[in-house]
C-alpha cells in the first residue's frame, strides 16, 4: 500500500529534479491513486502555488537550498541568489514553469462533489477535459 509518506519521498525527487536539475515533466496523477484525503491536499497546494508546505524540513531544507545554490550559481547569465527567501522563489517559480500535472478522475464516482468544494486547485488552476457523456 502506498502511503503519504512514499507520495511525500516522490515529490521531494520529483521537485529536485524540476526545480534543480531544471528538467521539464508532466507528472500524472489519477484519483485512484489518492488513499486519502492528505494526497489531495498535497495536490491541491502543487497546483493553488507550486509548492507543498513542509514537503522540506530540517536538514532536509538545508540540503535543498545548498543544491539550488550550486545550481542556480552554475546557470549561464544567472545571478546569485543570497538569501533562502531569494532561493525559495527561484525554486518555485522553476517548478511552476517545469512541472506539468495531469489529474484524472471520474465525475460519475467517488466524492467528485467533495472533492471540487475542498480542493478547489484541482478545478480553477487546471484545464478541465470532459470525456464520455453525461447522464
Amino acid at each position: 500500500r502506498y502511503t503519504v509518506e512514499q507520495f511525500d519521498d516522490d515529490l521531494r525527487i520529483l521537485f529536485k529534479r524540476v526545480g534543480i536539475d531544471n528538467e521539464k515533466i508532466c507528472f500524472i496523477f489519477d484519483e485512484s491513486n489518492a488513499l486519502s484525503s492528505s494526497f489531495l491536499e498535497r495536490m491541491n497546494s502543487l497546483l493553488a502555488s507550486g509548492e507543498i508546505p513542509g514537503l522540506f524540513e530540517g536538514d532536509e531544507r538545508v540540503q535543498l537550498m545548498s543544491a539550488c545554490r550550486d545550481s542556480f550559481s552554475r546557470q549561464k547569465g544567472e545571478v546569485i541568489l543570497d538569501s533562502e527567501d531569494e532561493l525559495q522563489r527561484k525554486f518555485t517559480k522553476l517548478i511552476q514553469r517545469n512541472l506539468h500535472v495531469v489529474f484524472t478522475m471520474n465525475p460519475a464516482g467517488g466524492d467528485f462533489a467533495g472533492r471540487s468544494n475542498t480542493s478547489p486547485a484541482l478545478f480553477n488552476r487546471c484545464v478541465v477535459d470532459w470525456f464520455g457523456t453525461w447522464s
